[in-house]
């Protein structure tokens, strides 16, 4: 079986390119929304997460990662924001993120990320 990812990112074309990515690597993409989140966990049980930190006006990536992370239902999920802000580093140590990804990014990067997170 292959491991899930469930991804928010809220720009078509980035979540089409990580889609890309993590397919060819025998991942299995869930593209969700802020407001199916918790559905979506509960119905794929992803195996990471991956969070674009600007999700629009309602939440930010670093708050779903918060509350999360306070949840013992998720709080084991491997979380990865990704962002091209400047203090994304900052950002993921205070939110508990368990790794972060600078956009733009390399591909093989990314899949060294994901794939630590995932399998340790």
């Amino acid at each position: 079986m292959r491991k899930k990812i469930l991804l928010l990112e809220d720009d078509n074309d980035t979540a089409e390119i990580i889609k890309l990515i993590v397919e060819e690597e025998q991942f299995e993409i869930v593209l969700s929304e802020v407001e199916l989140l918790q559905s979506d966990i509960s119905i794929n049980k992803p195996s990471v997460i991956i969070s674009d930190l600007r999700l629009g006006e309602n939440l930010s990536g670093d708050q779903i990662c918060r509350q999360l992370k306070a949840d013992a239902d998720t709080a084991k999920i491997p979380f990865v924001l990704i962002s091209a802000t400047n203090n994304l580093p900052e950002v993921a140590l205070h939110c508990g993120a368990d790794a972060y990804i600078e956009k733009p990014f390399d591909i093989n990067f990314f899949m060294k990320v994901i794939n630590e997170v995932t399998f340790g």
